[in-house]
């Protein structure tokens, strides 16, 4: 007897993410990806089919095709040049940025979609409104160094094409439409709770409850986040999930049960448009739908049928979605909650929990959720929250309270201001027991845990042990015993690759993209950083997080004299224990900081010629009237010229100066290239391009 096939919708998900990451990957006008994919895909159906005889097999196949196809549209980009414009259409959405612009979709004629961006002396558009744009139209930007913003990647998945900072703006009527009255619905909601709440508490609520995040108080936001509750702050599957409840439940009074879910699904899909429809938000409606009809035609719901059917309709509308982190957590979440739950419940009860049946359950959705989330976190974020699993058991029992009490209030407080005011007491109270908590878990120690990521390989070996966990503690007797040894195996293997990944062999030269020309060099443990300090700070710790770096062992400022509180900047902001400084360029600043032990470690300085052992590379250094212009790396039979005129103890190898690294054979400018690494064994240099 053949086994059957469980779950089809999962292998189209699967076949259809394959297909979007070769087709992300390769040439559009390439025939080779193409006949590889379907020559792949023909041949896994074909042992499907071989194995489970089941003949729909095969239209696997056409989902790899399709998600090959889609994807090569989405990466497709119309604006390659930037060009003097003046653009007429309608805002679909608007927003603010950090810097406190106005953010503005504009959807024209030829239904092309461009992000406008209005600075704050210019008149700002509502949502709806027609408006004339005169600026300079640019192309989406890529990623110019590892781990920084891929402009392209994020705004073309929200479909639009183009940005342009806007130097004049004028604003016409404003169209009516369905979204137009729930975001205005929306603001009259925020009107109650700014009313009703201190400014803090206000932006929380309507950050949960709205998805309007532009009061949010960053310093509580990242509590949150240390805490592992900032999915709270989002419009996310817990939410719609609990006010599905809620409203099915108050429905379910007056009417049938089926009916009462219909009502339900199209109340949530409003409010999916209210909330400015997120990701996660639309994937929650999306599997809610799923569970209504499921309920019309009298089928089982299955959770993880629900959440392939949700990615396999969003990722055919835009590919990109499964680049987005947001896609990936809330999607990861859900399957994390649906695979190792039962396993972790079992595990759980072999650790003497068997007396606690429902908090033993509660927790091992908890932890399910949770753990299954850190591989996306390391991948992107490059650190986990450690005590995650703790603060969601601790804000648990009142979730479901703050949602619908929030909801409540926002209601309420349009028609009678005496009711909302009491049930904004209740939200009050809450709101300032999770600033409490939060403020709390965020003063532990490694409550952020820095782990590193952007590695596939480490990523991908990491959810292998996740997988590999909920096979062997779904086994029985001797199934267990050796499953467990697998498990322990791919354990293992993960390790290795996170030492391997930290303690790179050989030297490995990172020239950033920024004005401050920073050079990064790291062999094993020991990781030097040499620039001009002149800006693009943010890019060079992003690089040292994405490598797991805590703590670098120098950082050298080839740099003039410059005033001491720019000086004090990048130290305060940085990780180093040693500070090298010429005598004369760095006198005062370095007087200055002796004043800082508790910020940075030693401040050291250099003369010409100077010599000094760095791990196992030494460095020579070379100053102009006092102040360090260049230095000299030498590592094995390599040697590195970095910055102004070398000392000239060895002939170099590579020379770096100005973000433009020269070799003996050819050059190649950062400024167009973005970020350059260099490699080396001691004996061979290998330049690797981003």
């Amino acid at each position: 007897m053949k086994p059957s096939l469980k779950r089809p919708v999962l292998w189209l998900l699967c076949f259809l993410v394959c297909g979007i990451i070769l087709g992300t990957y390769s040439d559009r006008g390439e025939v080779v990806p193409l006949l590889f994919a379907a020559t792949a895909g023909v041949v896994v159906c074909m042992i499907l089919w071989r194995v489970y005889r089941y003949w729909p097999v095969f239209v696997f196949a056409v989902f790899l095709l399709l998600g090959l196809w889609r994807v090569g549209f989405s990466l497709q980009s119309y604006i390659t040049e930037p060009t003097q414009v003046t653009l007429v259409g309608r805002a679909i959405d608007i927003g603010v940025t950090a810097g406190g612009n106005q953010r503005v979709t504009m959807r024209l004629e030829n239904s092309m979609r461009v992000m406008v961006y209005n600075r704050t002396h210019m008149p700002w558009a509502s949502l709806g409104q027609e408006l004339v744009v005169m600026g300079e139209l640019r192309p989406l930007s890529r990623a110019a160094n590892p781990g920084g913003y891929d402009q392209f990647r994020h705004l073309r998945g929200q479909k639009i094409d183009a940005y342009i900072w806007s130097q004049a703006v004028e604003l016409g009527d404003v169209r009516l439409s369905p979204v137009v009255l729930l975001r205005t619905f929306r603001d009259r909601l925020s009107a109650v709770y700014d009313d009703l709440l201190p400014a803090r508490e206000a932006a929380v609520i309507k950050s949960m409850v709205l998805g309007d995040r532009a009061d949010m108080d960053r310093d509580l936001a990242m509590q949150y986040r240390t805490m592992g509750i900032f999915h709270i702050l989002s419009i996310s599957g817990l939410h719609v999930t609990i006010l599905m409840m809620a409203a099915n439940a108050l429905l379910g009074l007056f009417i049938e049960k089926r009916k009462a879910g219909v009502a339900v699904l199209v109340l949530m899909v409003a409010y999916c448009l209210m909330t400015g429809a997120s990701v996660s938000t639309v994937r929650a409606v999306t599997m809610g739908g799923v569970l209504v009809f499921g309920k019309v035609l009298n089928r089982q719901y299955d959770l993880l049928a629900a959440v392939g059917w949700a990615g396999v309709a969003l990722l055919l509308y835009e590919p990109l979605y499964l680049f987005n982190v947001g896609f990936q957590l809330s999607f990861v979440a859900v399957f994390g909650i649906g695979v190792l739950t039962q396993p972790v419940e079992r595990c759980l009860a072999k650790l003497r929990f068997r007396e606690f049946g429902q908090f033993r359950k509660g927790l091992a959705v908890g932890i399910a959720a949770t753990v299954s989330t850190y591989p996306v976190f390391a991948f992107h974020m490059y650190e986990i929250q450690l005590y995650s699993v703790l603060g969601n058991i601790v804000i648990a029992p009142t979730v479901t309270i703050i949602l619908v009490v929030g909801i409540a209030t926002g209601l309420v407080g349009l028609v009678w201001t005496g009711g909302a005011a009491l049930l904004a007491g209740t939200v009050y109270f809450i709101l300032r027991f999770y600033d409490v908590t939060s403020s709390f878990f965020s003063n532990l120690p490694y409550a952020m845990l820095l782990t590193g990521g952007g590695s596939l390989v480490v990523a991908g070996l990491g959810a292998a042990v996740l997988f590999m966990f909920a096979w062997a503690f779904c086994g029985f007797g001797q199934a267990f015993r050796k499953r467990l040894k697998i498990l322990f195996f791919v354990a293992t293997l993960f390790v290795a690759s996170i030492v391997i990944t930290r303690n790179p062999a050989g030297l490995h030269v990172t020239v950033l993209d920024t004005r401050g020309n920073y050079v990064v060099l790291r062999h094993r443990n020991d990781v030097l950083v040499i620039g001009e300090m002149c800006g693009g700070e943010s890019a060079l710790h992003t690089y040292l997080d994405m490598r797991g770096v805590r703590t670098a062992d120098g950082l050298l400022l080839l740099t003039e004299q410059r005033a001491i509180d720019e000086q004090l900047y990048i130290v305060n902001y940085s990780r180093f224990e040693n500070i090298y400084f010429s005598p004369n360029g760095g006198s005062n600043c370095f007087s200055q900081l002796i004043g800082w032990p508790q910020r940075v470690g030693n401040f050291r300085q250099v003369n010409n010629q100077d010599k000094r052992i760095v791990g196992n590379k030494e460095l020579y250094f070379a100053t102009d009237t006092g102040t360090v212009t260049g230095v000299q790396i030498v590592f094995g039979d390599t040697v590195i010229n970095i910055g102004g005129p070398p000392p000239g103890a060895f002939p170099a190898h590579v020379h770096i100066a100005d973000g433009i690294v020269k070799t003996a054979d050819d050059s190649i400018d950062t400024r167009e290239y973005g970020a350059v690494s260099l490699r080396s064994n001691g004996r061979q240099l290998r330049m690797l391009m981003r």
